[in-house]
Formats: structure tokens, C-alpha cells, sequence
């Protein structure tokens, strides 16, 4: 105890930064600056420079204003417009894209103590695909982190009107959006409209513990829209080095993705498309952000046991489709869930075909992983 004493102690008072604290800290602390204010220079084109004095002191208002004039005009990225964001912290619905923000004090941001999950809507339809099960995940990985939903959105259909709610508004923003705008080459594309929702342990202090969090956690909603260019495009795919998710974090959809983000940076750093984690037994796991299946020499769909992976719920509905029957034309009756031994499948080419599925990137072919071809000499052409 009186080592623990005296540490803090000294941890307190022995420090290498000068604080100006008194009176006459405002006159030296300007005299300061003048005598060792730098300009650092950066290139910014040939023939422009880019100087850097001291950083200023703003108003709350300016700081915001500025904060507006440096965020993305609506019109800027037709690849991905953000069109409508609900947020429990102000019990509201906006579709000024520059007002899409939450503050920093969150605990999602900070300290990464939140969960999220994501549901495809069809632009034409207006309709969700399975909506229920996205939010049944979206509570499991929640009970799972320790996280409660915020007071009068504690039950799936009170999250499911706010979802629906947003979507609505996304699309009056989007026929606003497209009135008196010409046509763009993105217009010869499909679209793909996704709602993303978050849960957050709520604001309040940089801790850890979620107790400082006064007015209890927060839920955010987003929605955006992709275009994607009509492409069969077959992926290449790489075993990954980053370190494998381990339970119960890999059951968890959660908003730490660092792993997820460094997975799909080394596999761009050595061209390919994809990473995916294999486990040090050699049981195929899953990518960054979608599950792998495989149609095995037996002409059997298989997929890795949820133990080891996320629940996908595409996959959910690959599984189902293959049940009723819906893939026979193309051979394939029978489904299960098993290892996936890599060298089986891949080294082996025991896979007839290899896969990417999930939320976002729906059903994409798998055709090259760690230089060896997938489904020998079959091809890719028929997706």
C-alpha cells in the first residue's frame, strides 16, 4: 500500500510538460510561440505550398461551421450517398449528411464498446431482407457485450420502426436529391441501399466503465446507397497473417474491425481481392466481412459451424434455399455445417466451388486462393 501511495504520488507530481499557470503565463506563453513558431511546409501541388502556423482557438460555432465546410457535399460521392441518420441521443430523424455525427465522449468511439449489424433493402420493392433476423443478431450480440438498449427502445419492434422510419425518410431525400439533377454515369449502374445500426454504451467521460454513461447507451441508424457496376467478376483470395478472432469476440458483431481492416489491407498489399482467416488447424474460418462456403466434389454445400464464426444471416438464407430445394438445377441438394479443413478443399481442390457470402457483398465466387484455382477447370462464367 505505501508503495502504491508513494507511485501515484510521484506519477502526479513529476512530469516533463510546463503548464502555464500563472500570472503572467498569457504574456509567456505568447512570447513563446512568437520566438519558436514554425511554418511546415508540404507540397500540396508543382507549383503550391500548403503552410501550417498555429493551430486556433475557435467558438463552438465556428468550429462546427468549419466542421460542415470540410464534410462531403451531397453530391460528391454518387458512390455512396448518405441519405437519412436516426439517433437516440437526440430522439430524432436528419438527412443533412453533414449533421451525421455523434460525439466524441461515446463510448462506441472511444473505447469501441458497441455492436452493429447491417440489412440489405431492395430499392425497387422497398423492402427489407430479413429484417427480423439482422435485429434478433443485433440484440444477441448486445447481451453478449454487455450492453442494454436505451429506455423505450428495449423491445425488436420499437428498433424495427425507427429502422423502417429512417428508410422512409432515406428515400423522400433520394427523390429530392435526384429532382432537377442530370443524369450521371453512375445512373447506368445498380444501386444497393443498406440500413447500418449501432448500439453504443453512451456518452459520458474517456473510462472504460460504461457507469459514467448518465443517460444509458445509444442507438444510431444509417442509411446509405451503393452503386455497385454489373460485373461476374470471380475474386482472388489470400489466407491471411493477422491474428484470428477468438470466442466470444468472433460471435460478436461488434465496431472493433481493426483485425477485419488490416485482413483486407494485406491482402490488397499482395493482389488480391480478399483475406480470409484460417485457424492454426487448418479449419477454413471466415473474411473480414463475410462468411466462405464451399460446394464440396460431392456436389454438397458446406459452410464452417457457427461455433467458430458469425451467424451470418445470408448464409442463413443460403442454407434455406438449398433445403426447398431452389439449387437442384445446378446440382446441388444437400447442405451442412462442418470443418472446412483448407487442405482438404483447397489444396486438395476438393472444392467444386469456393464463395463469399454475406450482407453486403451477397453470393460472389471465389476462383483463385493462395495461387491455386478453385473448381479446376469450370470456370466462373455462369455467375
Amino acid at each position: 500500500m505505501f508503495v502504491a501511495e508513494k507511485m501515484m504520488m510521484m506519477t502526479r507530481t513529476r512530469t516533463t510538460t510546463t503548464v502555464f499557470t500563472n500570472s503572467r503565463s498569457k504574456r509567456s506563453e505568447r512570447i513563446i510561440i512568437k520566438r519558436l513558431r514554425f511554418r511546415r511546409r508540404a507540397k500540396v501541388e508543382e507549383d503550391k505550398e500548403e503552410v501550417f502556423d498555429e493551430i486556433p482557438v475557435l467558438s463552438g460555432e465556428r468550429f462546427l461551421q468549419l466542421h460542415r465546410e470540410k464534410s462531403t457535399p451531397d453530391d460528391d460521392d454518387e458512390n455512396c450517398l448518405q441519405l437519412a441518420m436516426y439517433s437516440s441521443h437526440v430522439r430524432a430523424i436528419t438527412t443533412d449528411s453533414e449533421s451525421f455525427v455523434m460525439k466524441v465522449d461515446d463510448h462506441g468511439f472511444h473505447r469501441g464498446h458497441a455492436v452493429f449489424d447491417t440489412v440489405s433493402i431492395d430499392a425497387e420493392t422497398r423492402t427489407f431482407q430479413d429484417l427480423d433476423y439482422h435485429l434478433d443478431r443485433l440484440k444477441t450480440s448486445a447481451e453478449m457485450a454487455f450492453l442494454t438498449f436505451p429506455k423505450g427502445l428495449e423491445s425488436l419492434d420499437s428498433l424495427a420502426r425507427i429502422v423502417k422510419e429512417t428508410v422512409s425518410a432515406a428515400f423522400e431525400e433520394k427523390e429530392r436529391r435526384q429532382r432537377g439533377r442530370s443524369p450521371s454515369s453512375s445512373d447506368c449502374c445498380s444501386s444497393m441501399m443498406q440500413a447500418r445500426f449501432y448500439l453504443t454504451a453512451g456518452v459520458g467521460g474517456f473510462s472504460l466503465s460504461a457507469k459514467e454513461c448518465a443517460e444509458g447507451s445509444n442507438f444510431y441508424c444509417v442509411v446509405i446507397e451503393r452503386t455497385k457496376a454489373e460485373t461476374t467478376k470471380a475474386l482472388r483470395a489470400r489466407t491471411t497473417p493477422i491474428a484470428v478472432k477468438n470466442k466470444p469476440f468472433s460471435n460478436i458483431k461488434s465496431t472493433n474491425y481493426l483485425q477485419n481492416c488490416m485482413i483486407t489491407t494485406d491482402a490488397e498489399m499482395h493482389g488480391a481481392d480478399v483475406g480470409i482467416w484460417v485457424a492454426n488447424d487448418g479449419k477454413v474460418l471466415e473474411g473480414p466481412s463475410a462468411n466462405v462456403a464451399f460446394v464440396d466434389d460431392r456436389g454438397i454445400f458446406i459452410a464452417p459451424k457457427v461455433d467458430d464464426v458469425l451467424d451470418g444471416v445470408t448464409m442463413r438464407r443460403c442454407f434455406e434455399f438449398v433445403e426447398k430445394g431452389l439449387l437442384a438445377d445446378v446440382g446441388v441438394v444437400e447442405c451442412e455445417r462442418r470443418d472446412c479443413s483448407f487442405r482438404e478443399l483447397v489444396l486438395e481442390r476438393r472444392a467444386k466451388e469456393c464463395m463469399m457470402i454475406g450482407s453486403v457483398v451477397q453470393c460472389v465466387p471465389i476462383e483463385k486462393w493462395d495461387d491455386v484455382d478453385i473448381g479446376r477447370d469450370e470456370g466462373c462464367e455462369r455467375y
